[in-house]
């Protein structure tokens, strides 16, 4: 700890005693304790935890797909083998990603016992499941032809895509960058609030006022850190900060990023060609048809056709097969497309 804050603590201690004493006499707390300066944390290496002791999921499979039809009410929904055989591995991702969650999750609570910890260990508790399934799915481009992809680029493009952990990592992580950096800013706007020139003190004593007004400066200096330390984020802060986390919600947000791995590698062979047919991405006509079929004006005889060509530019949206379950789940030709694609999201 610097010698000032060792001096600010010693200080923090005699004044807290004083006000102790006041209060006391008053019969109130008038006075409020001063804040310490808190020395930084130390943190046990992330190697130094125990390891999570299941095994991890086999190496996955190389699969291969068949062209698919289905019929809807005089129309067909077709499915090409590269589409097939991504709709196959989706088990697979399932399986893996639920492993890497709940790995996690061990981890965390190996590691996390407050708010610092938790911001300290996210990274290398949510990267060493993501990189695993971010490999995974890295290595399945080669079979499909695609050999341009770097894991790199890959990976970053799910995590511009897919991060919910990371969003929610992410604002724990804001509120006490932010309220520090208020802090930080009050304390520096107080400490140059009012800055002496030497020279004002006349010119024979210029030496002399130049003394004094560095005295003068550095004791405002002292005061703005002051009030930056009696602003930042505390202990108690951060302990409220972390009782109102939703662990449960942050694990599942976990399995989800891990999941959508899949989506992300989806994407990328449709971008390359592969599922020349197919996107993971809804834009604003997708949606307006999409709230369309919704309306009960809908021209009933081209309700099928309309439903059949949004699954076939984008298969993974749940609320496709909420309107099919409700239009034709009691159907044979209803329940066969909603039993092969249903499982996907």
């Amino acid at each position: 700890m610097a010698l000032f804050d060792k001096a600010f603590n010693k200080f923090a201690d005699y004044s807290n005693k004083l006000n102790h004493g006041v209060n006391k006499v008053i019969g109130k707390d008038v006075f409020p304790d001063m804040k310490k300066i808190e020395e930084p944390k130390e943190f046990p290496a992330y190697d130094s935890f125990p390891e999570y002791p299941n095994p991890a999921p086999e190496q996955w499979p190389v699969l291969t797909g068949e062209e698919k039809t289905f019929s809807l009410d005089g129309n067909t929904l077709l499915v090409s083998a590269p589409l097939d055989a991504c709709i196959q591995y989706r088990i697979y991702f399932r399986t893996s990603a639920k492993y890497y969650a709940e790995r996690f999750k061990f981890k965390y609570e190996k590691c996390v016992q407050d708010f610092d910890s938790l911001l300290y260990y996210f990274s290398d508790m949510y990267l060493e499941g993501l990189q695993e399934m971010v490999t995974r799915a890295y290595s399945l481009f080669l079979p499909f032809g695609i050999f341009t992809v770097d894991v790199e680029s890959f990976s970053a493009q799910h995590v511009d895509t897919y991060k919910k952990a990371v969003d929610s990592y992410t604002v724990m992580a804001g509120i006490e960058q932010s309220k520090n950096q208020a802090a930080n800013n009050l304390g520096n706007k107080i400490g140059g609030a009012i800055q002496m020139q030497g020279g004002g003190f006349g010119f024979k004593g210029a030496m002399k006022g130049m003394a004094q007004a560095e005295a003068f400066n550095l004791g405002m200096g002292l005061i703005g850190k002051y009030v930056a330390s009696q602003t930042k984020m505390t202990q108690e802060d951060k302990a409220k900060v972390f009782a109102e986390f939703k662990q449960d919600i942050f694990f599942q947000e976990v399995y989800s990023d891990y999941y959508n791995v899949f989506f992300s590698w989806v994407q990328t062979l449709a971008d390359n060609g592969v599922l020349s047919d197919t996107t993971t991405k809804i834009n604003k006509e997708f949606n307006m048809i999409l709230l369309n079929l919704k309306n009960p004006m809908f021209p009933q005889e081209k309700f099928a056709e309309a439903l059949i060509n949004l699954i076939s530019v984008n298969p993974f949206v749940p609320e496709c097969f909420d309107l099919l379950q409700q239009k034709y789940g009691q159907t044979d030709e209803g329940q066969k497309i909603i039993g092969y694609f249903r499982d996907i999201n």
